[in-house]
């Protein structure tokens, strides 16, 4: 009787399953952190580079990721959007939203984030530039989440009160073609909204400690099935 058909058919299935996943869970994290050093070296890239115009960043589309984007516009004071369910400091609060109408188009801007009332009945007040104005800040596409569904009709009611920026649904509520994109406006210190902008939330080299403990657990689950087979094995042959 050879080793193998030794081997219990059921414990080696499970061992052998958990380990390829555990395995393939360590090489999924080795491969998100270095998408995330990826994307932090083309943020560093883009800082460096010079000022795009709306019309500039427009053409570019997704190559103008993360680059500085100036415009010149008006500031749509009464149609605005409150993403909820945003947090800055353990604090729950909404990120605004408006158009900016543009020359080159109608381009939304995220003004920041601002504290939400204590009763969750009510709304923040919300304060924009009225007038022309120089808008400067980051050109960025907002990732739709599937899971997420979206609660706010679209009627005559604003502000309008989202889960998440989505550009097809806010150009619904809109009813005006916008730009696929929206500038997220550089940190201002004498500005009530909080611009703190993370385009990677979870750093590389904690991908790379959560890729290390996968592989650890895999390696000592097999190890750990490997020791147990043996000790089975000679106390048989006794």
């Amino acid at each position: 009787m050879t080793l193998w058909s030794r081997l219990p058919i059921g414990a080696t299935l499970v061992t052998f399953v958990a380990v390829v996943i555990m395995f393939a869970l360590g090489f999924w994290q080795l491969q998100r952190g270095a998408e995330k050093t990826q994307r932090l070296n083309n943020m560093q890239q883009a800082a460096e580079s010079n000022t795009l115009s709306l019309l500039q960043a427009s053409n570019l589309g997704e190559q103008a990721l993360d680059m500085t984007v100036s415009l010149q516009g008006t500031v749509d004071t009464q149609h605005y959007f409150l993403v909820d369910n945003k947090i800055q400091q353990g604090q729950v609060g909404y990120e605004v939203l408006s158009v900016a109408n543009t020359n080159q188009g109608n381009v939304l801007v995220n003004f920041g984030w601002l504290a939400a009332p204590r009763l969750r009945s009510e709304l923040p007040v919300v304060q924009l530039p009225t007038g022309p104005q120089h808008l400067r800040g980051m050109f960025a596409i907002p990732k739709r989440n599937s899971l997420i569904n979206e609660t706010a009709v679209v009627d005559a009611q604003w502000p309008k009160v989202l889960q998440q920026a989505d550009l097809v649904i806010m150009t619904q509520h809109y009813a005006q073609p916008i730009l696929p994109f929206v500038i997220l406006l550089d940190e201002d210190s004498d500005s009530a909204y909080v611009r703190k902008w993370q385009a990677v939330v979870m750093p590389p080299e904690k991908h790379l400690a959560y890729a290390i403990q996968w592989f650890l657990l895999g390696g000592a689950a097999l190890i750990i099935f490997i020791l147990a087979q043996r000790k089975k094995l000679k106390r048989e042959l006794k």
